[in-house]
């Protein structure tokens, strides 16, 4: 039996009363022992009921645990929340709260980063839920591009001692997702893990339209003195 890792899960929530409990009932669900994980769920700046949702899980579940920021900002939620997570991490897992894990995912992680022992930092594919013909066709090409260009896109999976070496940009509010990608590079090795465990929200692409999230998504090459005067709108 391989040797079982800490992973810690830390969880930005802005405004995500409809879908975090849906994450949160993945999380819990996860087939790996329970004192190996955990769920750092950071709720920033909401008005509605994600803080309520999130503080109800940390009373019920002993490996989930939720705070709240009043600065909002994703970048802020992430950093802050790697700072609340146990010292036993092994790998720290952000993710989006829109995002909803398998029971299997945790065991298949482990196992890949058995297998390969110099990963450092990386993602998996992800399946979009709509699984309509354009739908799947949005998959194929975001995991396709996401490995291509091995960018960190919807989980960013990381090695403990690389966290110490970058974090996300805090200026941004767009972008700061590959920015932390190419930040990490100078450290340790990427990898994309494959899966059918990860499914995450196609709510973006079905409110904005497909095609325009595709130009929306390739401004995060910009550079960060565009990037800093982007905002990026809150779809719920």
């Amino acid at each position: 039996m391989a040797y079982q890792r800490f992973f810690s899960i830390v969880i930005p929530a802005h405004n995500e009363e409809s879908l975090l409990r849906k994450t949160l009932d993945c999380v819990v669900a996860l087939n790996y022992p329970q004192d190996r994980y955990e769920a750092v769920v950071v709720e920033n700046g909401s008005d509605d009921a994600t803080h309520e949702i999130a503080k109800r899980y940390d009373s019920e579940h002993m490996n989930i645990r939720a705070y709240t920021s009043k600065e909002k900002g994703v970048s802020k939620a992430r950093n802050w929340g790697l700072t609340q997570c146990s010292p036993q991490f092994e790998w720290v897992l952000f993710m989006d709260a829109d995002t909803f894990l398998q029971p299997t995912f945790l065991q298949e992680l482990n196992e890949y980063l058995e297998q390969h022992p110099k990963a450092g930092y990386g993602t998996t594919t992800v399946l979009l839920d709509d699984f309509s013909l354009v739908g799947r066709f949005w998959t194929h090409y975001i995991n396709h591009s996401d490995r291509l260009i091995k960018v960190l896109h919807r989980i960013h999976i990381i090695r403990k001692d690389l966290t110490s070496k970058a974090s996300y940009d805090e200026e941004l509010s767009s972008g700061e997702d590959m920015k932390y990608g190419y930040a990490l590079a100078k450290h340790g090795t990427y990898f994309f893990m494959r899966t059918k465990s990860v499914i995450t929200s196609a709510r973006r692409f079905q409110k904005k339209g497909y095609l325009k999230m595709f130009f929306i998504n390739m401004q995060a090459a910009f550079p960060k003195k565009v990037l800093k005067k982007k905002g990026w709108e809150v779809i719920r």
